[in-house]
């Protein structure tokens, strides 16, 4: 149970503990993704200037290691979001919840 308790501290940075207990009480399937989110939620891509330099990212000045979705503290959506790590010179994309679902059926 600690790894649950753990969980939910993380999701703490994200969500209150009132959406994580509206979400856990109405939508289980939603929260079993967040706490996969936790783990899963993000990953690092190229940053090609040509490609994202006009997009606006919004920028992640002290990251220099690939962070979890609750470490840069925003939720996971119907879309996928994009931030710049300019430290490391990445893109950090955090998944949307449908990539998010269909790696977590293709996981089992």
């Amino acid at each position: 149970m600690g790894y649950s308790q753990n969980s939910e501290k993380l999701l703490l940075n994200s969500y209150s503990k009132q959406e994580l207990e509206l979400i856990k009480s109405t939508e289980p399937e939603k929260y079993d993704l967040l706490l996969f989110a936790i783990d899963h939620g993000t990953y690092l891509g190229v940053f090609d200037t040509e490609k994202h330099g006009q997009l606006k990212l919004k920028e992640l000045p002290d990251l220099t290691e690939k962070p979890r979705f609750t470490d840069i503290q925003v939720k996971i959506m119907p879309y996928n979001q994009y931030f710049y790590a300019p430290k490391m010179n990445k893109i950090v994309v955090v998944k949307s919840e449908w990539v998010l679902k269909n790696e977590k059926l293709t996981e089992k």
